[in-house]
This record gives structure tokens, C-alpha cells and sequence, in this order.
């Protein structure tokens, strides 16, 4: 069972953050970041498992998910969640190191709330998440 399962096992009832990464490592650390907010988390490798994720239940109040990808670019993913009925309502942040304004233009135009820079800011992603969180 992927680690994310291990951290999702103890939901009972708390807001879900899906955390979509590639990369283990930034997997933990946003983890590691949202354990304070006192959310469950579970978590993504690629774009086709967090479609599946998203869409499964519990469903998550929050997904953050990185623009990079290994089986297609986070935009996508994001454009398929928005155009699902099911999953359309869901906030999602986009991930990335890049900054470039044409990369977070393409991912508020995909349907993204917001947009976090890499290498996270600790505080800044906690407000964010708390702030969207309380939206719902």
C-alpha cells in the first residue's frame, strides 16, 4: 500500500489534502507541512493516480498538486478535475519551480486557486491551504 494509504488510514472525519508529486521527498515535506493544520493526507505519483484519488471516497477537500508530472503536465490533470462533475468543486493548488508568469496564467486558466512556489515556504503554504480550507 503506497505511504499515502498509511496516512490516509487515520481520516476519521477530518478535511483530506491530496498531495500529487513525483517526488517522494516533496511528497513528505508537504506532509510534514500540512500534519499541523491537523488534516488527513493522502497522496499522488502521477497524474492518472490522482484523477483516480480525487475521485474516490472520501473525497479530498484540497488538492495540491505539482505542474511536472511524469505521465502528463499538472494542467491537464486540473483541466479533467474542473470538468468532472464529481470533482469540479474541489480547490486546487498548483505546485512548481517554475515562476514564470505564463506557468501560473496556465494554471489559474486551468482552474487552479492558487499557486505555490518551490521551494515551499512553510507558513505560506499553512495560510494558503487554511484559507481555501475555509472556503468549503
Amino acid at each position: 500500500m503506497p505511504r499515502g494509504g498509511r496516512r490516509e488510514a487515520d481520516y476519521s472525519g477530518r478535511p483530506l489534502v491530496l498531495v500529487v508529486d513525483d517526488h517522494v521527498d516533496s511528497r513528505d515535506l508537504m506532509a510534514a507541512v500540512l500534519q499541523e493544520l491537523g488534516v488527513a493526507i493522502a497522496e499522488a505519483g502521477t497524474g492518472a493516480d490522482a484523477l483516480q484519488r480525487a475521485a474516490a471516497n472520501p473525497r479530498p477537500a484540497l488538492i495540491i498538486i505539482d505542474l511536472a508530472l511524469p505521465d502528463c503536465h499538472g494542467t491537464e490533470v486540473v483541466r479533467r478535475l474542473k470538468a468532472d462533475s464529481s470533482t469540479h468543486d474541489i480547490p486546487i493548488v498548483a505546485l512548481s519551480a517554475s515562476v514564470m508568469a505564463a506557468d501560473k496564467e496556465a494554471a489559474a486558466t486551468a482552474g487552479c486557486a492558487a499557486f505555490i512556489e518551490k521551494p515551499v515556504l512553510p507558513d505560506q503554504v499553512v495560510a494558503m491551504v487554511r484559507k481555501l480550507l475555509a472556503g468549503v
